[in-house]
């Protein structure tokens, strides 16, 4: 290696200190040597005995799923991973069949986190991770967060620009960026003498020099392909027009090699010679390089030159000859298809079994490409077409393209049969995107009204509906209890019944036991009402066991890698902690939540409410409010009802504490009225009560008190037993002034005190 001394040395120092800082990225413009570095440094790595795991992602690995993963994890043993997490693995890794369901991107970072954890110490070096595939990125952003302890290292090579995900994941650890930037006149003669075994005069030196500004491969295309001697030195404006230059004056038996190998990612030797000649000479001449038993170009850019200013037949043939070879049957139907022109309902229907394969292995975006391949090559007017449209919208929404499963199935609407395609393609797109509940609850009405007197795909939508309506809507709750019986025995059914008594103040556990006997003990926590009726408990005043509960399946989630269902527990295990008064506690859920990935699958205005109920529970009437204001205005845009009522209920205390009594009973009322109206009776759901009837007592509103008074002392001591309200009881005693025989119901009710009552007792900022 020529020159780099001083940046060598960083890489030596990063090595000898044992991965200090955790890691080094290797960032400069193409063809500045970037990768010759970083092959410096995995042969110090291997000097030093270290175990190193190695990917080289081209450009066109990147659309293929865990492609990087593939080869890093290619000599790593699962066996010490938790089942869940190494089943997860496993599959990504495709050395286990796909299971009824994709793993969850959770559990794949949660068991490569323990993977590198379980090698270390070892070294995790990638090579131009800018084309590193979107689901090993993630998975590595994920893990690399968590190794907080364990001597895992990465050294990345990455091409100027935006930082890649990865390189954001490792900076809130510990990360040092080495800028490689050109090389002097004497570096770069050096590097023209040991490739080209060219020695430059002096003049042609400083022109090159001058021209390409210190990029050596620029240099040494130069020097290649143009006369040295001359007044001027006619430079193209970038290296790949230079490169371009170089490909098309190669033989065509050459160029067919650098497109194969442009086109077949992760192409293996015995492969390419099967399909091209000339395979051993191209690797002596450098064109190609082997790097174990698989083949790539010379430099990324030679393949990117290559595939670009190819031919459409000339893609196609390489492709058709490519499906030959090539040994997973996804990416041999992928090159099938891109040789086919026509439509071709038998290679569609094939396209069709590897989209369904790839979805159930968890590879989105590969879904997606054969997904749109197959509906390709599917003539409109083949029986199969709509549920080939379907399909592909399906796995857009999987991938998180919610703009282009719009973009896909609002032109066709219309040309979708009735019934079952018409009532899935209006779910997806109740799915995609909306702006507002309103709009959500618009595409279910409709599809509600294309299921027709089709009874079990009303029973499928109006499940969806009772769902929405309960627990997003929080409205209308006596005929969302309605709706979910009617929609029995699907499982969307148990859950909005779960949702819609819990918030009429019916208990649920025999809705959990229904939904067990239904589904299984398989089930996504997301699903399954357990969670709820852990957190139904903390409404009514059994702290205690709540928090156990949740905790348990907060713990289960993590295990399991359910990454939606870990996000929604943490929220209810924050709001048991507030309720509780356990300030401190419910920060730190909160922080956690601030710095992790889950923080994506739930809204913004669902964190600043909890920010603000902590900030009013301390005291803080300012902080409730700046976190309570936007969470508000966000809320109220897109008609996120419950987020509106809390949003209000922590601007009602910040003005409690503000003794603002005024503003207080404004909020609060708001909050209170839309319970009564809409037929929540579970009064721990939404707790103003009490805080409300101390701003109207500081008013004198005493006949809106009184009648404030009389709702809750109905609801606690309701004859029914399902409203016999532990909760409600002790604010009734509290509210009348009898603050000792309400601490005396909490401390008779089994499972648990508590720490706060429920009253406006909140310390004042005077």
């Amino acid at each position: 290696m020529v020159g780099r001394d001083h940046e060598r040395s960083l890489v030596r120092t990063f090595l000898q200190r044992g991965f200090d800082p955790t890691a080094l990225v290797l960032r400069g413009e193409a063809g500045i040597g970037k990768t010759t570095l970083w092959e410096a440094g995995l042969a110090l790595a291997e000097e030093r005995g270290l175990r190193v795991l190695v990917a080289r992602p081209c450009e066109t690995e990147a659309k293929l799923s865990f492609a990087g993963l593939i080869d890093l994890c290619e000599h790593v043993d699962l066996d010490v991973l938790p089942a869940p997490q190494r089943e997860a693995l496993e599959i990504v890794l495709l050395r286990r069949a796909p299971a009824s369901a994709p793993p969850e991107p959770h559990a794949i970072g949660l068991a490569l986190r323990g993977a590198l954890a379980a090698a270390a110490p070892v070294l995790v070096a990638i090579d131009d991770v800018q084309w590193l595939d979107a689901l090993s990125a993630e998975a590595l952003a994920f893990a690399a967060r968590r190794l907080v302890d364990a001597p895992v290292g990465f050294l990345v090579a990455q091409r100027a620009g935006e930082p890649s995900p990865l390189e954001d994941a490792l900076a809130r650890r510990s990360l040092t960026v080495v800028d490689v930037g050109p090389l002097s006149a004497g570096e770069l003669r050096g590097v023209v003498a040991e490739r080209l075994g060219v020695e430059l005069p002096v003049p042609a030196l400083q022109r090159i020099t001058a021209a390409t500004l210190g990029n050596p491969l620029f240099a040494l295309e130069i020097t290649r392909a143009l006369p040295l001697t001359g007044d001027e030195l006619p430079v193209p404006a970038a290296v790949e027009e230079l490169l371009g230059v170089r490909v098309a004056a190669l033989p065509d038996r050459d160029r067919w090699l650098l497109l194969a190998v442009a086109l077949g990612a992760d192409l293996h030797l015995d492969a390419l010679e099967v399909i091209g000649e000339g395979v051993r000479e191209a690797l002596q001449a450098g064109l190609l390089v082997a790097d174990g038993d698989r083949v790539r170009a010379g430099h990324p850019l030679l393949a990117a030159v290559a595939r670009t200013t190819a031919l459409p037949s000339e893609r196609r043939a390489v492709h058709a000859a490519l499906a030959e070879v090539v040994r997973e049957p996804e990416r041999r139907a992928l090159h099938l298809a891109l040789a086919t022109e026509d439509a071709d309902e038998e290679l569609a229907e094939y396209l069709s079994l590897m989209a369904t394969q790839a979805a159930a292995r968890g590879a989105r975006p590969e879904a997606v490409a054969l997904g749109e391949q197959a509906l390709r090559l599917t003539a409109p007017e083949e029986d199969a077409w709509a549920a080939r449209v379907l399909a592909l919208a399906g796995y857009l929404e999987s991938a998180g393209e919610r703009r282009r499963v719009r973009d896909l199935l609002t032109p066709v609407l219309d040309r979708l049969p009735p019934g079952e395609p018409q009532v899935r393609a209006w779910l997806l797109l109740s799915e995609s995107g909306v702006e507002t509940r309103s709009d959500h609850a618009e595409h279910i009405e409709r599809a509600l009204a294309a299921a027709g007197h089709d009874l079990e795909l009303r029973r499928r939508v109006l499940a969806l509906k009772a769902l929405s309506t309960a627990a997003e809507g929080v409205e209308r709750i006596p005929e969302a209890i309605v709706w979910g019986l009617e929609s029995l025995p699907e499982p969307d059914a148990m859950r909005a019944l779960g949702w819609a008594r819990a918030l009429r103040g019916l208990e649920i556990d025999g809705v959990c036991e229904q939904f067990d006997a239904a589904v299984g003990p398989g089930a996504h926590l997301i699903d399954s009402p357990w969670p709820l009726a852990a957190l139904r408990r903390s409404w009514r005043g059994e702290v205690g066991p709540a928090r156990e509960a949740t905790t348990r399946f907060l713990t289960l989630a993590a295990e399991r890698g359910e990454s939606v269902g870990y996000a929604w527990l943490r929220l209810n295990l924050t709001e048991i902690e507030l309720r509780a008064g356990a300030w401190d506690a419910a920060e730190r859920l909160l922080d956690e939540w601030e710095a992790s990935d889950e923080g994506e699958f739930l809204i913004t205005p669902t964190y600043q409410r909890c920010r603000a109920l902590l900030a009013a529970g301390r005291g803080d009437a300012e902080a409730a409010r700046r976190w309570a204001t936007p969470a508000l205005e966000e809320a109220e845009r897109r008609q996120y009802t419950w987020q509106i009522l809390e949003a209000n209920r922590a601007l009602g205390l910040a003005a409690l504490i503000a003794h603002d009594p005024a503003t207080a009973s404004a909020h609060l009322r708001l909050v209170h009225a839309h319970c009564e109206r809409e037929g929540v009776e579970e009064q721990g759901a939404f707790p103003v009560a009490a805080d409300l009837l101390e701003a109207l007592d500081e008013l004198g509103e005493d006949d809106e008190a009184a009648a404030v008074r009389a709702r809750l002392a109905g609801l606690a001591h309701d004859p029914f037993a399902a409203h016999a309200h532990p909760w409600a009881a002790a604010t009734v005693l509290r509210v009348t002034g009898e603050a000792e025989a309400a601490a005396a119901a909490y401390e008779h009710r089994d499972g648990g005190a508590p720490e706060q009552l429920p009253c406006a007792c909140h310390e004042s900022q005077d």
